[in-house]
């Protein structure tokens, strides 16, 4: 199985190709650089005459050629220009094609730096993929031989997040890093679901806090019974005022990437993000890996057969 990077002619590919190499070491996979040439499909429209086509597939191959110096001696890598109908068909092809145990993507052109904002093929890829999204923030970088240092899992307190959690733990446990688990809540949030007076906020959070702990016990359990045995464990709770003060309220290393678990209302076998999750993505500052529900179910699936 293969880490599949998307290219995006004519942009910085760094961030993704670094994201890339760090997944490719921890995780002992292959790394396929993969750049979509959509302008040369037979179907394309009529517009898309030669001189454009051959402009486009030039600037494809020198986007190919840069990412070519980017990835150290000890990634075993392939290149690849793929021809497909569109930037997201093509990726998700090269993804079957490669076996590809993650897609990685880079942030869209105009990121903030240090931000993950989603482009129209990133968009469009967390709706249609059916394996992992790994998503890079603007000016991502690592230092030379680096592997990740912690994966840390978001828990909503819902069915499908305590999925997620058993898949992570199944990566922990594979890849021989420490594994988190981590909740989040924007005060101004809990306070008014719970519709309770300001001066109970305290009070609010703690008992949240108390039932996050104790749900997550019963999860870590239940982990045990299946005889996974998942790297250092820990379980963290962040507060704030509002999600970018919660997600900053707890402590991040670097490398480390966060699990995102697909919304419980999307299509069965695809990614669809609820909206703590996309809100969660907008605001991480560390790279995001996005978990179709498919991908949560195999987990489960292949630990209690």
């Amino acid at each position: 199985m293969s880490i599949v990077v998307g290219i995006a002619p004519g942009q910085d590919n760094r961030a993704a190709i670094e994201l890339g190499v760090v997944l490719a070491r921890t995780y002992e996979r292959r790394l396929v650089a993969t750049a979509v040439d959509s302008s040369a499909f037979p179907m394309a429209p009529v517009h898309f005459e030669g001189q454009y086509a051959k402009r486009f597939r030039t600037v494809a191959e020198a986007a190919l050629g840069e990412v070519r110096t980017l990835i150290p001696a000890d990634i075993e890598s392939e290149i690849v220009l793929h021809e497909s109908r569109s930037s997201r068909r093509g990726l998700l092809e090269m993804c079957e094609k490669a076996g590809a145990y993650r897609l990685v993507v880079g942030p869209a052109a105009d990121d903030g730096e240090g931000r993950i904002a989603l482009g129209s093929v990133s968009n469009g890829l967390l709706h249609s993929a059916r394996l992992p999204v790994a998503l890079a923030p603007a000016g991502f970088t690592a230092s030379e031989g680096a592997r990740l240092k912690r994966i840390t899992a978001a828990y909503s307190g819902s069915s499908t997040s305590a999925d997620l959690i058993l898949g992570a733990a199944m990566v922990s446990a594979q890849s021989d890093v420490p594994f988190r688990i981590a909740s989040f809540a924007p005060r101004s949030r809990v306070v008014a679901s719970a519709n309770v007076p300001f001066d109970m906020e305290s009070s609010v959070i703690d008992e949240w806090t108390q039932v996050i702990q104790r749900d997550t016990d019963k999860i870590l359990c239940s982990i045990e019974q299946l005889h996974i045995k998942p790297g250092e464990t820990d379980v963290v709770v962040g507060t704030g005022a509002n999600w970018a003060s919660a997600l900053t309220a707890v402590e991040w290393e670097h490398p480390e990437v966060m699990m995102l678990g697909s919304s419980g209302l999307g299509a069965l076998r695809r990614v669809s993000l609820g909206s703590h999750a996309m809100r969660i993505l907008q605001h991480s500052r560390v790279p995001v890996v996005v978990v179709p529900r498919r991908a949560k179910a195999d987990y489960t699936r292949r630990e209690t057969v």
